[in-house]
């Protein structure tokens, strides 16, 4: 197996790899939580390869590297929101998203951040929980051509390591 390194994503570096990992990512998720349809209109976020470059470009972006390739990314965005969170199909279930996640975490730990938020899609929700988040409500989102997916909002409570009690 490759050795996975994490880096920030740098000023210089070219988004389209991870435009193109991100609409993967989607394509491969399967019927059972997202429709064709949902799908697709889940994907033309990245179709705006300027506005996605812009938007990957804002807060924290962390990418997963395998040999050069990059498996996966999560962002931070505002302090506080894990905005984003892609792992390339055939690099799933490696851990790869809990360590992004862990990351963005002790980011915003270090920043100060009292609460983590995120907007889990059905398919990522199980990985949230697993790193303690909480679930505090279902939101419906609109896509593209009246398209609508569902998301929940969900909560994590940061404690900086000196404040906790044994």
């Amino acid at each position: 197996m490759n050795a996975i390194h994490y880096q920030r994503l740098l000023p210089e570096a070219d988004t389209t790899p991870l435009l193109s990992l991100y609409r993967r990512s989607i394509a491969s998720v399967d019927d059972g939580f997202y429709s064709a349809a949902q799908r697709h209109a889940w994907t033309q976020w990245a179709v705006d390869a300027a506005g996605a470059d812009a938007q990957l470009r804002q807060g924290l972006t962390v990418v997963a590297l395998a040999d050069g390739s990059s498996v996966g990314f999560a962002q931070l965005c505002p302090a506080h929101l894990v905005n984003m969170l892609y792992v390339d199909d055939s690099w799933q279930r490696q851990g790869i998203g809990k360590t992004l996640v862990t990351q963005l975490e002790t980011v915003a730990r270090q920043s100060g951040i009292a609460t983590l938020s995120t907007r889990a899609s059905d398919v990522s929700l199980p990985l949230f929980r697993s790193l303690g988040f909480e679930p505090v409500r279902r939101e419906q989102i609109r896509g593209t051509r009246g398209v609508t997916l569902m998301r929940t909002l969900m909560h994590k409570p940061l404690h900086r390591h000196s404040d906790q009690r044994p």
